[in-house]
């Protein structure tokens, strides 16, 4: 029976940064969490003195060697945790060396990307910045040259993702075939974050030591994967969160558009500010998708660029390069053109508003000082008829004064004035006016 030497597990996880230049003190932070927590846990552990980035630990048996390391892609973080049995083992046990390689403690744990230990707020995005993982299970067989079956790749996987896989890939590094396997809703669509695995066993020792200077190809190629299933499922959340905003605004349907005219001040004002929030808003999110249209683009290009350059033999993975042109950008560019008009409406619909707004308003400070002018009116001349009456009829000392009949006759010559005024102002010079 064959047997696998050498197997090794590494865990690639990648999240968003927010400034790359503080990787190394993220990183210095990290580890000195890291070595307490491995003591703890009877690991013995020594930093690299090569590499200031990588921390090597191992148990007491020395039966397997581990390290974390850390590699800084511009605004990408990618954290690598690597374990290598020493010994030999049956093809047959593969499954079950590797569950206790994933079981050990101090396995990176997803749920901590976010908001734990490996992903510190001050340097890692929160929730939304994690891309997604790679697994990369590799060794190499003995005796040298005997092909592993299908069906140990396939165990290989259950032992990471207990649900098995859905879709795969096959090819050939180095002369080893590749099982590259995945989970999703379809081939290419909803592809599970932490679901995605490549399988590789060498034919012999020599080829795994060459495999080895290809790994920092292999992570760049997967972070630009990672970034790119990223943006894109981004590009289709934003899609329809600005579908649902759009289609509940009811004031965009024309019939109902013609309701404004029945609103007062106050309502169109409340409309107003609603349209405000929400043009902002939309403003905010159509932005957002092209940028993710771009992420894509530009990801698509640097693909290609580490395949041609690294991997220019390996044909299984340009069946991504070829989804991500023929779909991923063509989808982002359509919902972008397609769902960019509706700003147009939006600010438009704003825009008439706040001129209902405006009028409105004019309209009510006229009939202010409309009112004003009337009641001055009729106050004046209430006024110059109480003079005129007290100068000719001088009212009693004993009486008082709004008992009076100046009192009485001032007010209604008041009332008559403006109620004359009021006609004249709305009624007869309105009509007058061309």
């Amino acid at each position: 029976m064959s047997k696998i030497e050498y197997l090794t597990l590494d865990l690639l996880i990648y999240n968003l940064t927010k400034n790359s230049s503080n990787m190394q003190e993220y990183w210095s932070e990290l580890a000195k969490q890291l070595v307490k927590e491995l003591k703890e846990k009877g690991f013995s552990s020594t930093p690299d003195n090569q590499n200031p980035q990588r921390l090597n630990f191992k148990d007491k048996t020395s039966s397997y060697e581990c390290s974390y390391r850390q590699a800084n892609l511009g605004d990408t973080n990618c954290l690598r945790y690597s374990c290598s049995f020493n010994q030999q083992y049956d093809v047959s046990k593969i499954e079950d060396i590797l569950t206790k390689i994933k079981d050990i403690d101090v396995l990176p744990k997803i749920g901590n990307l976010a908001h734990g230990r490996l992903a510190d707020p001050k340097y890692l995005e929160e929730e939304s910045g994690y891309l997604g993982q790679t697994w990369m299970i590799s060794g190499f067989t003995v005796p040298s040259h005997n092909s592993i079956p299908e069906a140990i790749a396939h165990q290989a996987y259950k032992a990471l993702i207990p649900e098995g896989h859905e879709y795969q890939n096959l090819g050939k590094f180095l002369g080893a075939t590749v099982y590259e396997m995945w989970r999703g809703k379809n081939r290419w669509d909803e592809i599970e974050k932490d679901s995605h695995v490549i399988v590789i066993f060498y034919a012999d020792q020599d080829k795994i030591k060459e495999a080895g200077s290809y790994y920092n190809a292999w992570i760049s190629l997967f972070e630009c994967r990672h970034k790119i299933l990223w943006a894109y499922e981004q590009g289709r959340e934003i899609k329809l969160r600005l579908l649902r905003e759009y289609k509940k605004h009811s004031l965009v349907d024309p019939e109902n558009l013609k309701s404004l005219s029945d609103k007062g001040l106050e309502e169109l004002k409340s409309e107003l500010q609603k349209n405000i929030v929400t043009v902002s808003s939309y403003v905010r999110d159509i932005n957002h998708l092209q940028t993710q249209q771009h992420t894509v683009e530009v990801n698509e290009r640097n693909y290609e660029k580490q395949c041609k350059k690294f991997f220019p033999k390996e044909k299984f993975l340009e069946e991504f390069s070829k989804i991500v042109k023929d779909k991923y950008q063509v989808q982002l560019e359509k919902d972008y053109l397609g769902l960019n008009p509706g700003l147009a409406i939006l600010e438009n619909l704003t825009a008439t508003i706040r001129g209902m707004v405006e009028i409105e308003q004019a309209q009510r400070d006229r009939n202010i000082e409309t009112n004003i002018a009337i009641a001055s009116i009729g106050l004046a001349t209430s006024q110059i008829a109480s003079s005129v009456i007290i100068a000719q009829q001088p009212p009693c000392p004993d009486i008082p004064f709004y008992q009076t009949q100046a009192f009485w006759y001032s007010i209604g010559t008041g009332a008559i004035a403006s109620l004359v005024f009021w006609i004249i102002l709305t009624k007869i010079l309105p009509r007058l006016r061309p």
